[in-house]
């Protein structure tokens, strides 16, 4: 497919380098550089969605969270020990 894209003047120039160097086009470079770029992303982003949280019960609660003064007194309480 032909297209237009904007590219960064820097990755243009590291394309341009890397095509003298291996006798391929800017084009197949980019193109290239867009596969790889594109697998990458897929595998981080499978990564991330497989990350799955279960919640844990860590039994009674201790301290009234919404008593400042209660939480405050147990956390002075166990300081001193």
């Amino acid at each position: 497919m032909k297209t237009s894209l904007k590219i960064d003047d820097s990755v243009f120039q590291e394309a341009k380098k890397a095509s003298l160097q291996s006798g391929k086009t800017v084009s197949e470079i980019i193109n290239q550089w867009a596969s790889l770029g594109r697998q990458v992303w897929k595998k981080q982003s499978t990564q991330r969605s497989k990350k799955k949280f279960t919640p844990v019960d860590l039994g009674q609660q201790l301290i009234d969270v919404s008593n400042r003064k209660s939480w405050m007194a147990v956390l002075e309480k166990n300081d001193r020990r």
